[in-house]
């Protein structure tokens, strides 16, 4: 089951949530997953990168986010945005500045009664 997340209602979700996952695309298809905690401004995040995700964000700008749920029951939060790399320092690490086009709250598909441990 999935809910959409108002754009403007974004960062409520965001700042109630810890780390989460950036996902971006390599050159050759492959993903590329980083845990990271983000800033929110409106509809733009923010997360330190390294130089594979800022090479990736290079190659490919659509990226994923996805915050799993705190407890059994609870939503993943999955955002879609378009990603650029800035601030970069020599060695090719900088920022991830996400712009969000998209974002759910998706209840675990597994159900509950797998959630909460039966069989």
């Amino acid at each position: 089951m999935s809910v959409k997340v108002d754009l403007a209602e974004l960062a409520d979700h965001v700042t109630q949530r810890s780390a989460g996952y950036l996902v971006t695309t390599g050159p050759d298809g492959r993903p590329h997953t980083t845990q990271v905690i983000f800033t929110i401004d409106g509809q733009t995040l923010r997360a330190p990168a390294g130089r594979k995700t800022c090479r990736n964000i290079a190659a490919q700008p659509l990226v994923a986010l996805l915050w799993p749920p705190g407890s059994a029951g609870d939503y993943n939060l999955i955002v879609d945005g378009t990603a650029t790399a800035v601030d970069l320092d020599e060695d090719g690490k900088g920022w991830a500045e996400i712009e969000a086009t998209h974002a759910i709250l998706h209840r675990n598909a597994l159900g509950e009664g797998l959630v909460d441990g039966a069989s």
